[in-house]
């Protein structure tokens, strides 16, 4: 386990066990558009055929965090989230990705890829010329390496799909709410597409000492990696008349833009923001009673951010209140925790498929500790990536 940008990366490898494992294809014509990791590299996806459904589609942006200032994406640039020097050939993934059955019965037959993160910005950068950092070089694509991965992928099977699901976790799951309406431009519009984004919905919202730190990281990563066309357009064109164009990356501004269907599956109480924005440095039972108001309130506020989505009459919604970050790729997670007796898993398929008969398409939770389902101790180093360190 490592640690990137406040996110700890857990690695996952490829066993050659009962799991189906997806195999590695690389773009490497991907550098004559610019596309390319931080490092210059190539980027690509990882792709498991569907055995049962292939022609229906789970498309997976990893999530792992993002490089703050220009020195930082240096750094970056020499991991597995910044390069594909050194990915695997192959890995297997678990949770909502799982082609086990008995974990994962209404998605184990599709068609599964997973698109490894390397640029460092939600895969929403667009700096046309190479920049330098104590003399290295690096590069700003994301959008660019998001286009060249789906064009790659309609090829690949994607332009006859009879359904689509964009998702991700945590970078990745905010990336999700970021792109969703621009991939339904790329996929053919008669191809159902639905997003699912699993703990990305990042408020702006300051630290116990009233310090706006992410807001300020944010803005930053904005401008250096010119995202602004890598951010929801019509969110874009709203903010722009008061020049704060910045607000489109967190989910409470731009959340009422977005025309694609959206389920949000996330933590009133997600540990990578109780650690990162509000910065409380303290789970319970090890927090003080005045850390537990502030944990508590915190709580409130995103479910707050969070209304335009649980209030949405057509979107889905699963808020639990675990001490949690990332759940989908996590069998325990996706399986045992529940809402009014539901799992994400149901609840999200009762949404996609319109039958709410057994199941509810929109749940959400008590306050902090009602939750028997949810682990009794969370974890500030909680999951993000579940592939490269």
């Amino acid at each position: 386990m490592v640690n990137i940008g406040g996110l700890s990366i857990f690695i996952v490898l490829a066993t050659g066990g009962l799991a189906a494992e997806l195999s590695l294809t690389l773009l490497k014509d991907a550098a004559n558009t610019g596309a390319v990791c931080l490092d210059g590299s190539p980027p690509g996806y990882y792709y498991r055929k569907g055995s049962v459904e292939p022609n229906k589609w789970i498309i997976h942006m990893e999530g792992g965090g993002y490089c703050k200032d220009e020195t930082d994406c240096l750094k970056r640039s020499h991991s597995d989230l910044g390069s594909s020097k050194h990915w695997r050939e192959s890995i297997t993934l678990q949770g909502f990705l799982s082609d086990n059955c008995a974990e994962n019965p209404h998605f184990c037959g599709w068609s599964m890829v997973f698109i490894p993160y390397c640029d460092g910005a939600f895969y929403s950068g667009n700096v046309m010329h190479p920049v330098k950092v104590d003399f290295a070089t690096i590069y700003f694509r994301g959008i660019r390496i998001l286009d060249a991965l789906m064009h790659a992928l309609l090829t690949a099977g994607v332009n006859n799909a009879d359904q689509v699901v964009l998702t991700g976790c945590s970078a990745g799951g905010l990336s999700t709410y970021l792109h969703v309406d621009h991939i339904r431009q790329i996929i053919p519009s008669n191809i159902p597409l639905h997003g699912f984004a699993d703990a990305g919905y990042f408020i702006d919202a300051p630290n116990v000492n009233g310090d706006y730190v992410i807001r300020k990281e944010s803005q930053y990563v904005y401008k250096m990696q010119n995202v602004s066309g890598g951010v929801n357009q019509d969110c874009l064109a709203a903010m722009s008349k008061t020049n704060e164009g910045w607000k489109c990356g967190f989910p409470g501004y731009s959340y009422s833009y977005i025309k694609t269907p959206i389920f949000t599956l996330n933590s009133a109480y997600d540990t990578w923001q109780l650690a990162n924005t509000l910065q409380l440095n303290c789970l319970p039972p090890k927090c003080s009673e005045e850390q537990m108001k502030e944990l508590e309130s915190y709580g409130q506020e995103l479910l707050k951010a969070a209304s335009p989505a649980i209030q949405s009459p057509t979107n889905g919604v699963f808020f639990d209140s675990c001490l949690v970050h990332c759940q989908s790729l996590s069998t325990n997670s996706w399986t045992k925790f529940k809402v009014d007796n539901q799992t994400m898993g149901e609840t999200f398929y009762a949404w996609l498929t319109g039958n709410t008969a057994t199941y509810k398409s929109k749940v959400v939770d008590c306050a902090y500790p009602c939750n028997p389902t949810c682990p009794k101790e969370g974890s500030l180093q909680d999951t993000a990536s579940f592939v490269h360190e």
